[in-house]
């Protein structure tokens, strides 16, 4: 098994920035393997490399058979008090806690009977959305976790490569910690079938209590096929033809969850009204092509996604615009920061494609920065009236420099 790390340093950065604040729980939430584990094993590391002692420190994983008898909140309660002092520094870890009943209120005692720094972790976006979470109200902190950027990709899997040639592997087979295209494409389509089927069937079917799996997978693959199209629940009925509407409703609900599927909402840029029509993107592009078949003609949308999951990572909330019947591809924006827009293409240099792709941006009348990024291998240049083109792969491993 590959033994491999990169450490996850932006996400590092966020436990570190509210170590100690034992009024705050740490929670991390992401799509199952996108390595939540890792990341608590990393940050316990500088614990101890800070002068933190291992029996300061308090590490379990739900989902090991070590753990397996701890279903309820009374009996996790049972067992984390027997170890945890009430009084004095002490580091409470608990990976994977959705997988006990009732676990909020377990967490809530902690918080208040104890002065331990408590981090959670749990493959579900809803994770503090519950009814009991209504214990945690104002006490916590998130942050939703990804599989590695192409920054971290390359760090792990790039030695001796070209960025090009790294970034098609990406495209492919995405950047689950788990997935080593060095491993050539039969083990590496086993990996990800397999970690495909470990998120849908734990993450979705169980949680959902569903029944007809079949009809679950023919939607993931038509959702993963359609990545970056608009969506809406008549049209996906009707391309699934025959599963009802809300049974549709429902497990988008819980693939969302799951964060197997990101939704992006439309909003009308002249007026900024929502549109009922949002458009959706997968947690990764090799579980995508898993689910929707490795194929080329796809890969112009799979790019999109990719800079879609950047976006998020940087810390941005991130929207489809329209402008008329013109579509800006993301409008990302954050707090205090203002908006920039982007339009994403493949390809670039055809006169028509450079006329598509810039007419929206160039409708806006705004002073935000406006972005068109593509695979085509140059460096930045910038229209006459201020668009920045930039290559993709450049603007993937520059990070979030200005």
């Amino acid at each position: 098994m590959d033994k491999k790390q990169v450490e996850r340093r932006g996400y590092l950065q966020f436990l570190e920035m509210f170590r100690d604040d034992t009024r705050l729980i740490k929670v991390i939430t992401g799509v199952r393997r996108c390595g939540k584990s890792t990341l608590l094993d990393q940050f316990i590391k500088k614990l101890l490399d800070s002068s933190v002692k291992e029996e300061e420190i308090l590490r379990m994983n739900l989902e090991s058979s070590e753990f397996m008898a701890l279903e309820t909140a009374a009996a996790l309660a049972e067992y984390v008090y027997a170890r945890v002092p009430r009084q004095g520094r002490f580091y409470i870890f608990l990976d994977e806690i959705q997988r006990v009943e009732g676990w909020e209120k377990t967490v809530n005692s902690l918080l208040v009977d104890t002065e331990a720094d408590i981090y959670i972790t749990g493959s579900n976006s809803h994770l503090l959305s519950t009814e009991l979470s209504t214990y945690l109200t104002g006490r916590y902190v998130s942050v939703q976790m990804l599989p590695l950027s192409f920054a971290e990709y390359k760090e792990l899997r790039g030695a001796g490569r070209n960025d090009q040639e790294l970034f098609r592997d990406y495209l492919e087979y995405g950047g689950f910690p788990l997935v080593d295209p060095s491993l050539g494409k039969t083990a590496v389509t086993s990996i990800l079938q397999d970690l495909y089927n470990s998120i849908i069937f734990q993450d979705v079917v169980s949680r959902g209590n569903i029944r007809n799996t079949g009809e679950l997978l023919r939607l993931v693959s038509y959702m993963m096929f359609n990545i970056g199209n608009i969506s809406s629940l008549r049209k996906i009925t009707e391309g699934l033809g025959d599963v009802h509407r809300n049974t549709v409703e429902k497990y988008l609900g819980l693939l969302e969850e799951a964060c197997v599927l990101y939704r992006a909402d439309r909003f009308d840029l002249r007026s900024t009204a929502l549109n009922p029509l949002p458009k959706y993107y997968a947690v990764d592009p090799g579980l995508r092509n898993i689910a929707a078949g490795f194929s080329s003609a796809d890969r112009g949308r799979v790019l999109e996604n990719v800079v879609y999951l950047e976006l998020l990572r940087r810390g941005y909330q991130v929207t489809v615009g329209k402008w008329d019947a013109q579509e800006v591809d993301f409008v990302a924006s954050r707090p205090m920061a203002g908006k920039e827009y982007y339009q994403v293409c493949y390809g670039f240099l055809q006169e028509s494609t450079e006329e598509r792709e810039l007419a929206p941006l160039q409708a806006i009348k705004d002073n935000f920065p406006k972005t068109v990024l593509t695979m085509d291998p140059w460096g930045s240049s910038t229209t006459r009236d201020g668009i920045l083109i930039r290559n993709v792969v450049e603007w993937l491993l520059a990070g979030d420099e200005k």
